[in-house]
């Protein structure tokens, strides 16, 4: 699936709570909360030995994308750009790969640059 398809179609199940600030931090809410069941999968890993359940973690991370994508929707935002410029940005960052040095000295302003292009 396309990811503008998928855009359209989450947006097709996401509720209005009356006005776009709202939905807006219905959705942020979301992606807080399922971001912490996922979390929570790996921290009773950790701290009691459960194991984890990757079925379970790829669902969470669908639900993330749920809220994402009706976050997007909800701005108008096109995910594919989001995604591109995301990309061209690390690409800035990373020329060659991940590096400690990369991340540390930064072009803020070439990314910025970026950033603001779309």
């Amino acid at each position: 699936m396309e990811i503008r398809e998928y855009q359209y179609k989450a947006s097709r199940t996401a509720p209005s709570l009356g006005t776009k600030e709202q939905d807006c931090i219905h959705m942020i809410l979301g992606i807080i909360t399922e971001a912490g069941e996922v979390a929570d999968a790996f921290k009773k890993n950790i701290a009691y030995g459960k194991e984890i359940d990757w079925i379970n973690v790829k669902e969470e991370i669908g639900d993330i994308m749920w809220y994402i994508s009706n976050l997007a929707e909800i701005n108008k935002w096109d995910l594919r750009e989001i995604l591109e410029t995301n990309i061209k940005k690390l690409e800035v960052r990373y020329p060659e790969k991940f590096t400690q040095e990369a991340a540390l000295n930064r072009d803020l302003h070439k990314e910025r640059q970026i950033l603001e292009s779309k």
